[in-house]
């Protein structure tokens, strides 16, 4: 999508200045073309927003969760503003834009499409600073993943930064795991530990009937009494991303995790979620207690708690 300066006003054939409806503002002075906003997804719409900033502003340096979508590293949950810093001649919120005055090393400024912004580590632990756990840590988990970062680049970034925070962000880097495959795994694993239930195995292979081998999200050893637990989120893309990846339609796609489903649920019990119940950690409890999950720790006071 490509955002310009222009006029959203033009004049009709008596010079009375009218609205152009192809066009829809992203800020002030600023505007998209309506088709290509309502076709692009809610990542695309973000980085519109910040392309914006840069079509006013002087040479701003993104930061914070701006950063990470210019760098490419999702975190699952779009802000309601465009982050900056740097510049000790401003700061605090105006028009959309969040600025923090901050010193900078040069280690961690850099270019992205010639848009200027905090290094990936400045970023993510900038992040795990300030934001919802859960946002934090499935950022950190995909840029392990990827191989973008590592803990110790993180580290050393946080070491550069203020201390207000710290521990959080030490909390997130170490909870954070290079074997999570996607944002609502990550945040998944998050909300599990704040609710006090104990750290499933990560991407285990387990066999099914049939003698196939699949790899769902999560895996309880509970007693020798009980069934392991399997545990799976089920993101809206699920059945596309497995038919887009095995060249497939999502019908055959649907047909054969159904298969799996029931090839899996002979010796295991397998509890699903959704986005919602992410969102809100309470659903994700009621799942998880429904299919006798035992506690191990108190609920953490850092459980985000539904608005």
């Amino acid at each position: 999508m490509r955002v310009q300066s222009a006029s959203e006003l033009r004049a009709d054939a008596r010079g009375v200045p009218q609205r152009n409806p192809a066009l829809a503002r992203i800020r002030r002075g600023v505007y998209a073309r309506v088709d290509e906003l309502q076709d692009a997804i809610p990542g695309v719409r973000y980085l519109a927003r910040i392309e914006a900033v840069a079509e006013v502003r002087r040479r701003p340096t993104y930061a914070r969760e701006s950063a990470l979508a210019i760098h490419g590293i999702p975190y699952g949950m779009e802000p309601d503003r465009v982050f900056t810093t740097g510049d000790l001649r401003t700061a605090g919120y105006k028009a959309g834009v969040q600025h923090s005055r901050v010193q900078l090393d040069s280690v961690d400024v850099t270019e992205v499409n010639d848009l200027r912004v905090v290094a990936l580590p400045h970023a993510l632990a900038d992040v795990a600073r300030h934001r919802d756990q859960r946002v934090a840590v499935a950022a950190i988990d995909a840029a392990l993943h990827e191989g973008r970062a590592t803990k110790a680049e993180i580290r050393a970034a946080l070491a550069r930064q203020s201390r207000i925070g710290r521990a959080r962000a030490e909390a997130a880097i170490d909870f954070a795991d290079a074997r999570a495959e996607s944002v609502g795994e990550s945040w998944s694993r998050v909300v599990i530990h704040l609710l006090g239930f104990a750290v499933p195995e990560l991407q285990p292979t387990v066999r099914g009937n049939s003698g196939a081998e699949w790899f769902p999200d999560f895996r309880w050893e509970l007693t020798e009494l009980r069934r392991p637990l399997l545990g799976e989120f089920d993101g809206l893309e699920k059945y596309g991303r497995i038919a887009e990846g095995e060249g497939r339609s999502p019908q055959q796609a649907l047909s054969q995790e159904k298969f799996r489903e029931d090839d899996l649920r002979v010796e295991n019990d397998t509890a699903h979620w959704v986005w919602a119940d992410l969102i809100d950690p309470t659903r994700l409890e009621r799942i998880l207690l429904a299919h006798n999950l035992p506690r191990v720790r108190r609920p953490s006071l850092w459980l985000p708690r539904p608005a």
